[in-house]
């Protein structure tokens, strides 16, 4: 995401979501977005 090492499909598939989910909660430049910031409140 923001580490340009990280490679997202080898994360997806780290943590068993998909990349479509991934990007869900986390924005590609590495922030949470409001889905992720309501899983982390919660």
């Amino acid at each position: 995401m923001a580490i340009r090492d990280t490679k997202v499909s080898e994360l997806c598939k780290q943590i068993g979501v998909t990349r479509a989910t991934l990007y869900r909660y986390v924005s590609p430049n590495g922030t949470i977005r409001s889905h992720g910031q309501k899983l982390l409140n919660s």
